[in-house]
């Protein structure tokens, strides 16, 4: 499934911020407090961490704020949106882009405590640029 977690065609870049449409690498639901860290370069350029929000059901989250967030989930067939400050690109047609998701399965323990999987995606796919609302 780490192969899907990047859905194709779904980066965007409006003024300086950039997003991407990510999926679930595993097979059950789990709490947003799962999500332990994300990596996303764009061209080789690394999205800064501290910029990155984490989208789910309508609702936006830093992501540092997501340990926290046991009360809400990232469901299956459910896209999480990325967005964060857009790194410098330059005019080419298509641009790389990777993704690595690390996630604790908080129901699975082993002798080192909670399982924490990564994965990681990439793909080669557009910019769609938006401006006020529309595509250019």
């Amino acid at each position: 499934m780490p192969e899907q977690i990047i859905e194709p065609g779904t980066l965007a870049a409006r003024g300086d911020r950039v997003r991407l449409s990510v999926r679930m690498p595993w097979y059950r639901a789990l709490p947003l407090s799962s999500v332990a860290d994300v990596r996303w370069m764009v061209d080789g350029a690394q999205v800064p961490r501290d910029s990155i929000t984490w989208t789910v059901d309508g609702r936006s989250h830093r992501l540092d704020d997501l340990p926290a967030r046991h009360d809400l989930w990232w469901y299956v067939l459910d896209s999480a949106e990325l967005e964060g400050d857009l790194p410098a690109l330059d005019d080419r047609a298509e641009h790389r882009v990777s993704v690595t998701l690390s996630l604790y399965i908080p129901y699975i323990t082993t002798d080192l405590g909670v399982l924490r999987i990564e994965e990681k995606d990439a793909k080669t796919m557009p910019l769609t640029v938006t401006r006020k609302g529309r595509s250019a």
